[in-house]
């Protein structure tokens, strides 16, 4: 039957004066037939210039909208143009085209319509665009992009080369042309926007093995600290998010050292890294956060303290115990934390290490002195009725293995407990307050007996008769062996004038205290080290 209906055609085009194909003053004679051989019945026909665009006015999905139509038989006739001439047939999901000129010695009897084709995929949107207009000249179908710039052509002819054009969509003129040629049934996806990935640093974040959609990355100075002071629990607000497949594209950076934070839900990534480093990145891997809590020494009078971490956005306020929390830190790297008061002054910077999934409460402690750094403000001192100080030395320790404190000394009566040489150092001048300061430790040898005092103490609180101590008991020392001594806060209950009232005396001088003194007594010599404040950051 298939046969027999184009041998039927052939003749009715026979018919056509000057025989198939030719063109005459009837015009141009065609036949169309599907390619398992049916004849294109009524098939929709056009015939377009070869540039012929459509104005977005009249926008369809349609490849073409009928000049004129197929009889019955797939028989057409129409009048050739005088230029160059797109001839486009639909029928059903099937379809011919071919580019024609007007003196051409074309075949028509014999057009073989074969399925259609699919394009689609991302269009480059120019700037100030919200979106873009795809179309194929010489026809009629015209479609919009969405805000990404996302496209179907849904029918497009196969086997022919087409011209893909592309309309802003302000001002719907062309910025864009691609030729394409499509397979019948091929279902082509192209992206032609530019590569996101060109000239920038990427690098790829995962969690527990699979990539990290979406994460948010913050790039700081590893120095930063926060610009204003207000309780801020976000880690790291956002400098740039990675794609669906964990990537993130990064400008390159200057020459320096990098806080880079990569954050997901309840994982980070936080490294101090330089910009050759972060330029090198390939894989960074998220892992559980933690929550770090302590507690940091006030200054007196202060009723709180702002607390951070240099290169990360979060930022907390203590009470007036000085307590704090830092939520969802990232872990398993060194971060250095700052205290600051409302003037931004600097109280204290510390190093802390949270292990991933951690909550705990880090009780404070500061190494007052260890002497082998920085002593200039460790002074030497005798009392006022003609006891001597004979040496002052930072040596190395042969048991200690490390640098101390050794002081000489000759007082006057051996039982006058007046008689007496003090060490020590001038906290800060205006005070701190030390309410939640839990004992002092360090290690000490020698002669005599040592007691450790707490003051409050100037030059006019002394003429008002104000000034306060808060010491131990004297205790004696080894003169062979070094002895480590812990006093708790609750011990220190002697005053200046050596009255003991456990309560009242630490109680009266807590909130500001000013320096911390060793007193010696008897003996001739003693040594200190690794003095150690427990309860206390500062």
């Amino acid at each position: 039957m298939k046969w027999l209906a184009c041998i039927l055609s052939a003749f009715l085009l026979w018919s056509c004066s000057g025989g198939p194909g030719s063109e005459t003053t009837n015009g141009i004679c065609g036949f169309a037939y599907v390619g398992d051989g049916r004849v294109a019945s009524y098939a929709r026909i056009a015939v377009r210039n070869v540039d012929h665009t459509t104005s977005v006015d009249s926008a369809t999905n349609e490849i073409v909208n009928a000049d004129f139509y197929a009889d019955a038989n797939g028989y057409f006739e129409f009048e050739a143009p005088k230029k160059d001439f797109r001839l486009t047939i639909v029928y059903g999901g099937s379809a011919f085209t071919g580019l024609y000129s007007s003196g051409d010695d074309a075949k028509f009897d014999s057009l073989k319509l074969e399925p259609m084709a699919t394009l689609s995929g991302y269009a480059d949107v120019p700037d100030s665009c919200d979106f873009v207009w795809v179309g194929v000249r010489g026809m009629d179908e015209l479609v919009r992009s969405d805000s990404l710039g996302r496209f179907q052509l849904s029918q497009l002819p196969s086997n022919d080369s087409l011209q893909v054009y592309f309309l802003r969509g302000d001002n719907n003129k062309v910025y864009k042309n691609l030729s394409v040629k499509l397979g019948p049934n091929e279902a082509e996806v192209i992206d032609l926007q530019p590569d996101p990935y060109k000239g920038k640093v990427t690098f790829v974040a995962v969690v527990d093995g699979k990539p990290a959609s979406y994460a948010s990355l913050s790039i700081r100075k590893s120095d930063a600290r926060v610009d204003s002071l207000r309780v801020n629990n976000v880690v790291a607000n956002a400098d740039v998010y990675a794609d669906k497949n964990g990537v993130f594209a990064i400008d390159s950076l200057k020459n320096g050292e990098y806080r880079l934070t990569v954050v997901q839900s309840g994982a980070a990534y936080s490294r101090v890294l330089s910009a050759k480093q972060i330029a090198a990145l390939d894989t960074v891997k998220l892992q559980e956060t933690s929550n770090y809590m302590s507690r940091v020494t006030l200054h007196a009078g202060d009723k709180y303290a702002w607390v951070g971490v240099y290169g990360l956005d979060v930022m907390t306020k203590t009470n007036e115990e000085g307590v704090f929390s830092l939520p969802m830190l990232p872990s398993n790297d060194t971060l250095e934390i700052y205290v600051v008061d409302e003037k931004k002054n600097l109280y204290v910077a510390k190093g802390i290490e949270p292990s991933a999934g951690s909550a705990d409460f880090d009780y404070p402690s500061i190494v007052l002195q260890d002497f082998e750094g920085d002593t200039a403000g460790w002074y030497f001192s005798v009392d006022s009725i003609g006891s001597k100080v004979l040496s002052k030395a930072f040596e190395t320790d042969k048991d200690r293995k490390s640098k101390v404190f050794h002081g000489k000394y000759n007082l006057i009566g051996t039982n006058n407990i007046y008689a007496w040489v003090v060490t020590g150092t001038l906290l800060r001048s205006e005070g701190w307050n030390f309410s939640s300061l839990d004992s002092i430790a360090f290690y000490a040898k020698g002669s005599g007996q040592i007691r450790v005092s707490l003051e409050n103490w100037d030059k006019e609180s002394e003429v008002k008769g104000v000034s306060l101590k808060a010491a131990s008991e004297w205790t004696d020392l080894n003169s062979q062996k070094w002895t480590r001594y812990v006093i708790k806060s609750g011990d220190l209950c002697y005053n200046s004038q050596d009255n003991k009232n456990c309560y009242f005396t630490w109680n009266s001088l807590k909130d500001d205290v000013r320096q911390l003194h060793f007193f010696v007594r008897n003996g001739s010599e003693f040594y200190l080290d690794d003095i150690v404040l427990y309860g206390a950051l500062f």
